[in-house]
């Protein structure tokens, strides 16, 4: 196997071209599986709100005040307007946008070990990966979210590897663009940049000069955040980035924690929570039932806070069912993969992350901190996230913003086993 490796590694735009296309006709064959006439298999009900704000930045309104943009910033919804509301073109250009991160991770393997034959095997781990297939042929904003990211940690490495300040500090600031613009296409990253402003500083050297690229990473998330967050101020009464995370931390990860300790129907949890929301809020609560949870996606500041509080008190009253729920969110976040087979997701992520282990472990075993902090932060970074607000209602969507980092560590584990079967 080695020795076929090797001959591939030898044409590594051939071979990449192949494997690029390979993962193309996997995400086109998914998308043609699950195809249905309703379209819910390629998650209809997210697209819902993407249709609507894109409907109405078609119409003009290119300052965003439909309360959707609470949740979701405009980035994916000005993409679907592009695309004229579209769904086979939506679908299409996720396709394409999926696809395009295996050439990515192959870049970024490159870069971080100057291998071919390395980085083509980080490339067709992506290429086969049952997450970034299933959340590539879909109508979220994954996809999109999940390339600018890919992107960031290339421009990043590239950052951390310039010896000239300048160099490192244009770059950083490249990296730092599209990490806030993939915040504004799927708001779980807009502060990934903090850890890994630390990791730049830690890797170039000393003097006062080594905090130069870290500030410049900093800049353009700063600002879009900043922006945002008086944006929303403005035109919805709430100063948050997003108010996705205090939603799911109520409706999904006090909901989950409820339920599990009451045993009630999830239905009924919904609508408990609900109430409690809106008596706080000196409202009428007789006929509130679970749907009534959506009206809380877009909230205020004073919602917002009472959302917060009404989850934490769940959380302290219930403390035991709220560590117990833990294994399950990272089992939904490690290894469950919906809509494929049941047992097709387990057994994959659970060979993945166990290459991926191995190779973290080789990085460790040879004292490579930075480049083994490089990868885990982020996995870090997303991991904590949402376990801290969702452990029910995700699968492996969680880490397919990592995926290239898993790929690298997976990497290098695939390549220790095969020195040891030569």
């Amino acid at each position: 196997m080695l020795a076929h490796l090797h001959s591939l590694a030898s044409r590594p735009r051939q071979a990449l071209l192949a494997i690029t296309v390979l993962g193309v006709f996997l995400r086109i064959a998914y998308a043609a599986a699950i195809s249905s006439p309703n379209l819910l298999n390629y998650n209809l009900d997210d697209f819902v709100s993407y249709r609507v704000a894109a409907t109405d930045i078609l119409a003009g309104d290119l300052a965003f005040t439909n309360s959707v943009y609470m949740k979701r910033p405009p980035l994916y919804s000005l993409l679907v307007a592009a695309l004229q509301i579209q769904p086979v073109l939506v679908i299409a250009a996720n396709i394409l946008l999926g696809s395009a991160i295996i050439p990515l991770t192959f870049a970024l393997a490159k870069r971080f070990c100057r291998s071919n034959r390395f980085a083509l095997i980080a490339a067709l781990i992506v290429a086969l990966d049952a997450a970034s297939i299933r959340q590539s042929a879909n109508l979220r904003a994954d996809a999109l979210a999940s390339l600018l990211l890919a992107l960031a940690y290339l421009c990043l490495l590239r950052s951390a590897q310039e010896v000239d300040n300048t160099n490192s500090t244009v770059w950083a600031l490249v990296s730092g663009g599209f990490i806030i613009l993939s915040a504004f296409t799927r708001p779980s990253a807009y502060l990934l940049w903090v850890p890994m402003a630390l990791w730049l500083v830690c890797c170039r050297g000393h003097g006062w000069g080594k905090f130069m690229p870290a500030l410049a990473l900093a800049i353009w998330p700063v600002l879009g955040i900043s922006t945002w967050q008086q944006h929303n101020a403005i035109y919805f009464d709430n100063g948050s980035f997003s108010t996705a995370g205090t939603f799911q931390l109520l409706y999904v990860r006090a909901a989950s924690v409820l339920y599990q300790a009451t045993g009630q129907d999830i239905d009924l949890v919904y609508a408990e929570l609900a109430r409690r929301v809106e008596s706080r809020l000196g409202n009428e609560t007789e006929h509130i039932t679970g749907a009534w949870r959506h009206r809380h996606l877009s909230s205020t500041s004073e919602m917002q806070d009472i959302m917060t509080q009404v989850a934490t008190e769940i959380f302290y009253n219930y403390p035991l069912y709220y560590i117990l729920t833990i294994p399950v969110g990272l089992y939904r976040a490690l290894l469950a993969v919906n809509v494929f087979p049941v047992w097709f997701g387990p057994v994959w992520n659970t060979a993945f992350l166990a290459c991926a282990s191995v190779g973290l472990a080789s990085l460790l075993r040879a004292r490579n901190i930075a480049k083994a902090a490089f990868l885990t932060l982020p996995c870090l970074y997303f991991l904590a996230g949402t376990l801290m607000v969702a452990t029910a209602s995700f699968d492996t969507r969680a880490r397919v913003m990592v995926t290239p980092l898993l790929a690298i560590m997976a990497a290098y584990g695939m390549m220790q086993w095969l020195k040891q079967t030569r």
